[in-house]
């Protein structure tokens, strides 16, 4: 082997690449052939061209596109190139915080497929603790109470639109829920305009986020979209016989949801979720 004459399968070999990655080098001008036999028009790299296609290689690896590896390598600006590498390190972190931000809500996903399986049947109260909630909430102008599926559906959408005006990954768009401040359930009314979705504990981004304080919460289970004022009414009912008072907002979170089928509505299995603690 003439390592100051390698073919372009010698050269491949030796890099641990394909001769189409080469060839493909040659074409962006990234990397040429060293010398062309003017008789048989052979191709012939030299073997220390392999530092360049290291280089190529590295960069390549980390995501910076052969463009501008092209102008970089053609510049022969260390300090530039450093620069380059600096952007591609923070869309790098970005990337894995948005890897990271899907990953929490695929894992919440599951978490609440399995929490489901231990929860209550739909009708029953039942008390629990429940720790604090980090959650990003959208106003709407309407009253959720006041909307069928359809105009629900009207505040999904809403949300949604914050959420992407956000530049907020979609993968937050599950889990979405409703509450209703605390002002209007001590006068034993619902009334909703408000909807969200949980973040993780150190989210920090654009939009309005609020701590949903940890506490204990009467809760209820069901899966009848169109009774949940029914429920919402009843456990008040329940608090206000029991003597507890009201600590807090009123959330009904979606539990699981599943696939809708064309115009049909939502199926959702939802838990309505109250603060309260002993009257003093």
């Amino acid at each position: 082997m003439d390592i100051q004459r390698l073919t372009v399968g010698q050269m491949a070999r030796l890099n641990r690449v394909t001769p189409e990655t080469l060839r493909h080098y040659d074409r962006e001008k990234l990397l040429q052939p060293r010398f062309i036999d003017e008789t048989t028009g052979y191709r012939y790299y030299h073997i220390n061209q392999s530092a360049r296609l290291d280089m190529i290689l590295y960069l390549q690896a980390h995501g910076v596109p052969l463009k501008q590896i092209r102008h970089h390598l053609k510049n022969s600006d260390p300090e530039a190139l450093c620069g380059l590498l600096r952007d591609q390190l923070n869309a790098i972190d970005e990337n894995i915080r948005r890897l990271r931000q899907s990953r929490n809500a695929i894992t919440r996903m599951i978490a609440n497929h399995e929490r489901r399986k231990s929860l209550p049947l739909s009708h029953t109260p039942y008390y629990e603790y429940l720790p604090s909630r980090r959650i990003y909430t959208h106003r709407t102008d309407k009253d959720f109470f006041e909307q069928d599926d359809s105009g629900y559906e009207l505040m999904l959408r809403e949300l949604k639109q914050s959420l992407v005006a956000s530049n907020l990954p979609i993968s937050y768009f599950c889990n979405v829920g409703t509450l209703v401040r605390q002002r209007y359930l001590e006068k034993q009314q619902l009334f909703s305009d408000e909807v969200f979705f949980f973040v993780e504990d150190d989210f920090v981004g654009p939009g309005v986020v609020e701590n949903l304080p940890a506490g204990m919460h009467i809760c209820l289970c069901a899966d009848d979209f169109s009774k949940e004022a029914e429920y919402g009414n009843f456990l008040l009912n329940v608090i206000e016989k029991s003597g507890l008072v009201i600590a807090g907002d009123y959330v009904c979170e979606v539990v699981e949801e599943f696939p809708g089928f064309d115009a049909a509505p939502r199926s959702l299995f939802f838990n309505i979720q109250i603060p309260v603690q002993k009257s003093t």
